[in-house]
């Protein structure tokens, strides 16, 4: 069974950081895409059609949820700590696990939704509304695995607190 969950821990450690550097990539692609679109508008006043749409529906999907899992593991989310301090220390770790919780439902309804959302967007073959009508599912697909990954990140943090790398400021 301790090498079922190895091969599994190892195996979501790999999507994780191939999701995060996707999400780099997105940035990367994202920063060309608009700095092409602006040259060609501004010097030669011929935009780049469907670079805002693409930005908006695809590369800054993938740059938010691909990234959630990794960050919230690094311990880069914000969190608020004003009072956390003044709480014995018996108190902060149920906070925590409760508070993880309550994340966990919020990402796991968006990741329900998200894929029952891809599903409709293959069945009735959803599509962009700008002028390259590119589909939709796929970025549908990438907020629902980002939401999914990070479901099972907080389910680790729950039941192994100090698998996340928090830090106090």
């Amino acid at each position: 069974m301790r090498s079922v969950l190895s091969i599994l821990g190892k195996a979501i450690d790999v999507l994780e950081k191939t999701c995060a550097a996707l999400s780099v990539c997105s940035v990367l692609v994202m920063m060309l895409l608009v700095t092409a679109d602006v040259t060609g508008r501004k010097f030669f006043n011929h935009p780049i059609p469907g670079v805002v749409e693409i930005t908006e529906e695809y590369l800054m999907i993938a740059l938010v949820f691909l990234a959630m899992s990794y960050v919230f593991m690094q311990g880069g989310h914000v969190r608020v700590v004003l009072f956390r301090r003044f709480f014995p220390e018996r108190v902060k770790l149920p906070l925590d696990i409760f508070l993880n919780f309550l994340a966990l439902v919020f990402f796991a309804l968006i990741a329900i939704m998200g894929w029952q959302t891809t599903l409709r967007a293959v069945r009735f073959g959803e599509f962009s509304a700008c002028i390259l009508a590119y589909p939709l599912a796929p970025a549908y697909f990438l907020l629902t695995l980002g939401s999914a990954l990070l479901c099972v990140r907080i389910i680790q943090a729950i039941f192994i607190p100090s698998s996340v790398k928090w830090e106090e400021h």
